[in-house]
């Protein structure tokens, strides 16, 4: 008994942000660029800073997609939008999860990895174990975002 006296189970409980602010780089087949994303309760808002777009923000809130550059700020009915827009992905992806009462989640080296469904497709999402986002991939969107 005194043999394990040292020893102590660690116990993991994944938790899913409903809020986050995490720099990310996004991959589409040969197109990539690097972002901001910011995710509240309501919204997502994905800042662009890099590519020619630098600085362009694009929020999305379940219904309206807003465009805003400089001067500029346009509302477009999202449900009529490209559902591989990033905020809308992320808002997708994170309604998944938070709708279901057990989300599909497994323990890996360093984290845990979620499965789910979206308008775009399967995806999956890996988390480290301090709750930061570290992968989310849509392999049937050829669709990747790195978190850093």
């Amino acid at each position: 008994m005194l043999l394990f006296a040292g020893c102590e189970v660690k116990e993991y409980t994944p938790e899913i942000p409903v809020s986050f602010t995490q720099k990310a780089k996004v991959m589409s087949g040969d197109f990539s660029f690097e972002c901001e994303i910011c995710k509240t309760e309501n919204e997502v808002k994905t800042t662009v800073s890099s590519t020619s777009a630098s600085g362009m923000v694009v929020t999305y809130d379940g219904e309206v997609l807003n465009f805003n550059y400089r001067e500029y700020s346009y509302d477009i009915d999202g449900e009529g939008f490209e559902r591989s827009n990033i905020s809308i992905v992320i808002y997708e992806v994170f309604d998944s999860l938070i709708s279901l009462s057990q989300p599909n989640a497994k323990k890996i080296e360093n984290g845990y990895q979620y499965y789910g469904k979206t308008s775009l497709g399967d995806f999956v999402l890996i988390q480290n174990e301090n709750n930061t986002l570290r992968l989310l991939s849509i392999k049937s969107a050829n669709l990747e975002i790195e978190f850093l």
